[in-house]
């Protein structure tokens, strides 16, 4: 069963997505963001970017902090929430712009890439370029937090079928791998009107990840299997890599 959507990307972040992942909050971001601040050093006026920043719950975490943000999205929605939650910080600055062309000049101390906003692309070419954004878009000697799935994982964890209800709205997702991609279709139904939505990413295993870093000349300093700080192995739920730019 091919995704009939390539460009689902563009159609799937929007209300509807906020409502069936609306367990994803805060208490994991904060998670996350210790993390990063007990393996990264930023100076007070450090200037971070989130590639794929959706409602922006790690940056207004970091704002709260007093740093510089910046969030790039494709999502409209995403990046209204982003905007109304952090309406108060005068040097937030929030663009809607594709990942694989980024309308920014500006350098940043650390750039992130989160919750899998990674992979979208139907060719490498095409992912590999947001790494070479990344690159690109970091001071001498930045950070970069890129965080994925563990392709080990998700093959040895796929839930076929799940159904559940969020309110009204009965949400069933249907999960399959084909062609080196984990899909997932999604069918919302409210009160019987039913509206059908696709996810695809690319599953690139931990050692192909790695190459890409390198060969965009990316330095890998730490990886993790959690937002906890666990060890990465092949059981890993995540695939957490820290590193920075190499001169």
């Amino acid at each position: 069963m091919a995704i009939t959507d390539t460009n689902w990307y563009q159609n799937w972040f929007g209300n509807d997505y906020l409502k069936v992942y609306s367990h994803r909050d805060k208490k994991e971001a904060i998670q996350l963001v210790k993390l990063i601040f007990s393996n990264i050093q930023l100076l007070p006026d450090a200037r971070i970017l989130d590639i794929g920043c959706g409602q922006g719950r790690h940056l207004s975490i970091f704002a709260e902090h007093h740093f510089k943000i910046t969030g790039i999205d494709l999502s409209s929605v995403l990046l209204r929430i982003a905007k109304e939650i952090n309406a108060n910080n005068p040097t937030a600055n929030f663009l809607l712009a594709d990942m694989r062309h980024l309308p920014l000049k500006s350098k940043f101390d650390l750039i992130l890439n989160l919750f899998t906003s990674f992979g979208y692309f139907e060719k490498d070419k095409e992912n590999r370029s947001v790494l070479v954004q990344i690159n690109s878009l970091l001071n001498e000697k930045g950070s970069f937090v890129f965080d994925y799935f563990n392709s080990d994982y998700v093959k040895n964890n796929l839930v076929p079928k799940h159904k559940k209800e969020v309110g009204e709205l009965v949400v069933e997702q249907e999960r399959y791998i084909e062609d080196s991609r984990i899909n997932k279709k999604i069918e919302l139904t409210k009160k019987g009107k039913k509206t059908t939505y696709f996810e695809s990413v690319k599953l690139y295993s931990p050692d192909e990840i790695y190459e890409m870093l390198r060969s965009v000349k990316l330095k890998i300093n730490n990886v993790f299997g959690n937002y906890d700080g666990s060890a990465f192995d092949l059981n890993s739920p995540r695939l957490l890599v820290f590193g920075e730019k190499i001169e």
